[in-house]
């Protein structure tokens, strides 16, 4: 009897589906890294919690966010893994070539250089998902869920929180970023390490491709002309060529 292959569970896209969620790339990268065959299955953002709930999926203790989430994975042991980072160890486990390189800590400095670029400039992108990205089913939940958490409607967030202040907001961690792509190498490469590509790299290519889906302009401002970054994100793009 054949294999059944690993699925990747994902947030749907209007008009079509596609891989848009910064946050589900970084999943999505590290099966295309390491060449691991899956099929995909989307999820409107109000079914993450009840279809994954119904798998009988525990519920997230690790934090105050979402006790269910996507990117989450089925094994073809049929073992699910919930959350980015725990998909990315539980993979790198089962298929060790080629190697995430999880023994450095590249990809911890960049996942706390990226929250400090994300959680400013939330006014800036999250109205543009409820505009552009969440299936319009969906849209009610999303907006709902969201003014709860900011006190006010995504409209308000914008006009109060984004623009320029959101941006100077999210300086400094830019700043951090660029500065571990480019002083963290061993040799000379594109990569955060130089010539072998690790998650650290995955992680800060899933940022870069995630805002690219949402809207070009937040691609190009993230990246800046920065040299390091729009070096990797050549050198990673060859793992988004799979994207459903």
């Amino acid at each position: 009897m054949a294999t059944e292959p690993t699925i990747l569970y994902d947030l749907a896209r209007r008009g079509g589906n596609n891989c848009w969620s910064a946050n589900a790339w970084k999943a999505r990268l590290v099966l295309n890294y390491k060449r691991i065959p899956y099929t995909t299955v989307w999820l409107a953002n109000p079914d993450i919690e009840p279809t994954l709930k119904s798998l009988g999926i525990p519920p997230s203790t690790s934090g105050p966010g979402a006790a269910y989430t996507v990117p989450t994975i089925r094994l073809p042991s049929g073992e699910y893994v919930m959350d980015s980072s725990a998909i990315a160890q539980r993979l790198e486990d089962l298929y060790p070539e080629p190697s995430l390189h999880l023994n450095t800590d590249g990809h911890d400095k960049v996942l706390a250089a990226i929250g400090k670029i994300g959680f400013p400039l939330f006014p800036v992108f999250m109205p543009r998902v409820a505009q552009r990205m969440v299936v319009e089913s969906a849209v009610p939940w999303f907006r709902e869920s969201k003014e709860k958490r900011f006190g006010m409607s995504l409209e308000e967030l914008e006009a109060t929180r984004g623009g320029d202040s959101a941006w100077e907001g999210a300086a400094p961690g830019l700043a951090e970023l660029k500065a571990l792509v480019r002083d963290g190498k061993r040799d000379e490469g594109p990569f955060v390490l130089g010539s072998q590509a690790s998650y650290a790299d995955l992680v800060v290519m899933a940022l870069l491709e995630g805002m690219k889906r949402i809207g070009e302009d937040l691609h190009e401002k993230i990246v800046g002309g920065d040299a390091g970054l729009t070096a990797l994100y050549k050198a990673c793009r060859q793992w988004t060529e799979k994207d459903v």
